[in-house]
């Protein structure tokens, strides 16, 4: 019985793979018609605007735009195109190394902009910039448990202050609970780890996440 459920598993998965490898490939789906390539997407998204709107679109700045369409223009090409479930668009970005459908929109949207107003797309450069942000997310990893300080650590919650600081990016810190011992650890890789008393977890939690960097060098001092 065992081994019949588990050839229905794998069946399913396959079958599964199969649907998104195919999807891949297809021009139209759920009957939405999916661009090929940059530049297909930027003269489907012209053919669907208004002059009106093209109009409104042009006297925006670039950043106004991009903020005021990704939730908007930007949450319907992630979702109509089928960004997040590899549609044959999101194949032609993976191809160039962008990866996640908020950049992708995030380049679709800025080209067209810059399209709509006549100036270079510069999509060499855009395709940097989000492989630079990307560049060193690992350090947000938790290590694995054979790299614990001591065993039955359970995560809690994490404090993400890279925003915040100068040279840490992605700076975030992990506030980790013993789940025998009720004993707070937390762990950084800028800092590494260190147990650490309620107090101190409490301020963690209480303080401005702009004020965390400040915290860690304490702790840590």
């Amino acid at each position: 019985m065992l081994k019949k459920i588990k050839t229905i598993l794998l069946i399913s998965l396959t079958l599964t793979s199969c649907s998104i490898l195919f999807d891949s490939y297809k021009s139209e789906l759920d009957g939405v018609y999916i661009p090929k390539n940059l530049d297909d997407a930027l003269e489907t998204i012209d053919q669907e605007l208004s002059d009106s709107t093209k109009l409104a679109i042009k006297k925006m700045t670039e950043d106004d735009f991009l903020a005021e369409s990704h939730f908007g223009k930007g949450l319907s090409i992630r979702n109509g195109w089928n960004l997040w479930k590899g549609s044959r668009l999101s194949r032609y970005f993976k191809r160039k190394g962008i990866r996640h459908p908020d950049d992708m929109s995030g380049i679709i949207l800025t080209s067209y902009y810059r399209k709509l107003n006549g100036t270079d797309i510069k999509l060499r450069e855009q395709i940097s910039y989000y492989k630079d942000y990307w560049d060193g997310v690992e350090v947000t990893v938790l290590p694995k448990e054979k790299e614990h300080p001591e065993p039955n650590l359970e995560f809690r919650f994490g404090i993400n202050y890279g925003h915040y600081t100068e040279n840490k990016k992605w700076a975030i810190v992990h506030i980790q609970t013993n789940s025998t011992t009720d004993l707070h650890w937390i762990y950084d890789y800028y800092y590494g780890w260190k147990q650490i008393s309620s107090e101190t977890k409490k301020r963690l939690e209480d303080e401005p996440i702009e004020k965390t960097e400040l915290l860690m060098n304490e702790i840590f001092k």
